[in-house]
């Protein structure tokens, strides 16, 4: 009889585990994250540089209208891309370490519940407050999308400003 409790107790264990890892790294997509859909977006682009042995930082603030073929582009790219959580999901992390040289940020009509942060140094970004992991085990997918959005935004991927 404890033989057979144990075992139930060791199966019942690991589909838990299994549950909670299942949970984590579920792809949720980006675009349903952040709701952007109907708002005017912000974007905010900052840009680390090493010049002459001197670090600086250059911003740049945009603002795409609603109904622009920039938002539709942004849109629809934020779409394609999925996230996941990770430690600093569950930690409650707010801080992504590594940031990269260029950081995009974007929240529909300054609301920062609705946010998305995003670097080209780290596999992470922030959603609505929270730390998630966009791809996985390394596929540069953040990078990717980083260096997507600052076209966006810059007007160089042939979308009209």
């Amino acid at each position: 009889m404890t033989r057979s409790v144990k075992r139930v107790v060791l199966v019942l264990l690991a589909a838990a585990v299994l549950a909670f890892a299942a949970w984590m790294l579920w792809p949720r997509s980006l675009g349903d994250a952040v709701d952007l859909e109907g708002e005017d977006l912000y974007g905010f682009l900052v840009t680390l540089n090493v010049r002459d042995g001197q670090s600086q930082t250059d911003s740049e603030s945009y603002t795409v209208s609603a109904d622009s073929e920039q938002a539709e582009a942004i849109l629809e790219l934020l779409d394609q891309y999925t996230y996941h959580f990770c430690w600093d999901t569950l930690t409650g992390a707010d801080v992504i370490s590594e940031i990269g040289d260029i950081i995009v940020d974007l929240d529909a009509s300054g609301d920062l519940e609705r946010k998305l942060s995003v670097s080209n140094g780290t596999g992470k970004a922030r959603v609505n407050g929270r730390v998630v992991r966009i791809g996985y085990f390394g596929s540069g997918q953040a990078a990717a999308l980083c260096e997507q959005l600052s076209a966006i935004l810059r007007g160089e991927s042939g979308v009209a400003n």
